[in-house]
């Protein structure tokens, strides 16, 4: 007679990077703290674009909780045996309900784009773009502080990918 042990596998599909995870508590606060300043900034000067790339940040900062939640509660449980497939579904949930966050603030801006269509507001340019640096500023070091450096090959030839 077999036993069962025989026929099942790991449903493990969550990597265990510490390292990883630091980054993006370090991206979620540096978002964040961007996300709270182009909103102020925004409302201050009248400025639009201030005010949509703030709300796209807060998609970022909703969808970096989301993330740490997944990733949390798919690690807790992984060997649990209620989750006969394994806790990989969790992320991709947590994907979609930050897709779905990201339609919802895209259609306040839409809103809030149409009553300045009506009702216009002057801006204050140069106090606006300096703080749209700044957020550019803060988008290209998170691309940084998010890279992984570590590239493993173990194996595998180098290819040339031309585009």
């Amino acid at each position: 007679m077999h036993s069962l042990d025989n026929w099942t596998h790991s449903h493990k599909y969550n990597l265990d990077n510490n390292k990883a995870k630091k980054r993006t508590y370090y991206v979620l606060i540096l978002t964040a703290i961007t996300m709270v300043i182009e909103i102020v900034a925004g409302t201050i000067y009248g400025s639009m674009a201030l005010l949509a790339d703030g709300w796209h940040m807060g998609t970022h900062v909703t969808a970096f909780m989301i993330t740490i939640f997944a990733y949390s509660y798919a690690k807790k449980y992984e060997n649990d045996d209620r989750y006969s497939f394994g806790t990989g579904k969790v992320n991709v949930l947590a994907g979609f309900t930050s897709a779905i966050a990201l339609g919802i603030v895209a259609l306040l801006i839409i809103i809030e784009s149409i009553f300045r269509l009506y009702e216009p507001q002057s801006i204050h340019f140069n106090e606006a773009i300096l703080v749209a640096v700044i957020g550019l500023v803060v988008n290209v070091a998170s691309m940084f502080i998010l890279h992984d450096h570590e590239h493993h090959h173990h194996g595998e030839e180098h290819h040339e990918h031309h585009h």
